[in-house]
């Protein structure tokens, strides 16, 4: 306890000591007194610190500021300044004159930067509130901000810095704005989008959907295959008719189960202009045949032949067609 209250009492005597050695200082014939103001970004004062301030042959001339971020510190006439703030630096130069006795006040920022601020929406014009916005500048430091009741994140990045802004799952855009030697600059940035929380709630309606769309597709493959089934047992009528665009006619054609040497199924004389054929009541050629693979033989009067194949899989009607410019003239 007795060394806590050295310590404390040691800490006390050097601010003391610094507050009353800012108070008496004066100007000179060769030194002006500096006033500085120095703030954080957000305008709290940066109190009770150490700041530099550094010319441009590199020579540190120090002050700490008080409670309210304010120092006092006698530097050389006829030089320009910046400050720095343990590892932040304000590049933007203090120039004092030559002239004896003088006294410079000023406000300054710990850093230059610019204040930006984005203001998030949905695709309903409602803020997006809490959603964390992340900063990743050119130096590959990030900053991670949540939206507040407004939808909006403020930032203050280093005013030479170019930036992304993102969120979880989206670049919103790449930023790079132009320096102009200001202090600090504001830039106001809407953005209109879908939030974290819809986006996820969006992926898992999409999985759940496609378990949905995966679960009817196996009812329905499941009732097709049965649908199948039963239909496999019933009979297929089979019906041949010819087709050609312009009429053409070869003559009365013979169609034969399997080749040549089969069983004659019919014979066929009207040819149509169309794939669709004649009704089964009119139709030529008709019979039927159970599930399975078979293969058919035709001739016409004129000497053209028909080969081919059909599968049955049971059940309604099968067309096959015997295309009039596919007949083949048979060798004498």
């Amino acid at each position: 306890m007795i060394t806590y209250n050295r310590n404390l009492l040691c800490l006390l005597i050097l601010i003391s000591k610094t507050i009353v050695s800012q108070e008496i200082l004066q100007p000179s014939a060769t030194e002006t007194l500096l006033i500085l103001e120095v703030l954080n970004p957000n305008d709290s004062p940066y109190e009770n610190k150490i700041v530099k301030l550094i010319d441009e042959n590199k020579n540190e001339f120090k002050s700490t500021t008080n409670s309210k971020g304010e120092l006092k510190v006698l530097v050389p006439n006829g030089h320009i300044y910046f400050t720095k703030c343990g590892e932040l630096k304000n590049e933007r130069i203090i120039n004092i004159g030559s002239r004896g006795y003088s006294t410079f006040s000023s406000k300054r920022y710990t850093y230059r930067f610019t204040e930006f601020t984005l203001q998030f929406t949905n695709y309903q014009n409602k803020p997006v509130i809490g959603e964390e916005i992340l900063t990743l500048l050119a130096s590959g430091d990030s900053l991670i901000k949540k939206t507040d009741s407004y939808g909006k994140a403020k930032f203050y990045l280093p005013i030479k810095e170019s930036f992304d802004v993102r969120t979880k799952y989206n670049l919103i855009k790449k930023f790079e704005i132009p320096d102009k030697g200001y202090q600090s600059v504001a830039y106001d940035f809407r953005y209109r989008g879908q939030s974290t929380k819809e986006y996820e709630d969006a992926v898992i309606q999409n999985k759940l959907a496609m378990i949905e769309y995966a679960k009817q597709n196996r009812i329905r493959d499941s009732i097709q295959r049965y649908n199948d089934s039963v239909q496999s047992t019933k009979p297929t009528m089979v019906i041949f008719f010819a087709s050609d665009r312009e009429f053409k006619h070869l003559g009365e054609i013979s169609v034969f189960d399997g080749s040549k040497k089969g069983e004659l199924l019919g014979t066929v004389n009207s040819v149509w202009s169309c794939h669709s054929g004649p009704s089964e009541e009119n139709a030529e050629v008709k019979f039927k045949k159970m599930k399975g693979s078979y293969t058919y033989y035709a001739v016409s009067t004129q000497g053209y032949e028909w080969e081919g194949t059909y599968n049955i899989k049971g059940g309604g009607w099968e067309r096959v067609i015997l295309e009039i410019e596919e007949g083949k003239k048979m060798l004498d």
